[in-house]
């Protein structure tokens, strides 16, 4: 949509995993994608949790598909995902398509709300 607001990354996402990751931690950890006409594809690459590094790694990624379809694909997962904390980042897994509407308010004239 033209809409772009402060919420935007909270509210329409597609996430195989979001968590307070820090691809800055170590030299391995890479954030790569690929585009070869028929699927665009993103790699989450041996990057830990900010603060929780002595956990290990992770390696996920997301792939669309020209035809619409997406697949999350797991490599490395070293904890199950309900232990991650979510108290410095959301920890979602899924897609998100919510959008934000501007409609006249009915108790202030000239005015919207949201």
């Amino acid at each position: 949509g033209d809409v772009i607001h402060r919420m935007l990354t909270a509210t329409q996402y597609i996430a195989p995993l979001m968590a307070n990751f820090n691809p800055s931690y170590s030299r391995n950890s890479t954030v790569r994608y690929l585009d070869n006409g028929t699927a665009f594809v993103v790699q989450w690459d041996q990057v830990y949790l900010q603060g929780k590094e002595d956990l290990g790694s992770f390696t996920f990624q997301a792939a669309l598909h020209s035809s619409g379809r997406i697949v999350f694909g797991y490599k490395e997962i070293p904890v199950p995902v309900l232990q991650i904390s979510a108290s410095q980042h959301p920890v979602k897994a899924g897609l998100s398509d919510a959008f934000m509407v501007l409609n006249p308010s009915p108790d202030v004239p000239g005015e919207s709300r949201r």
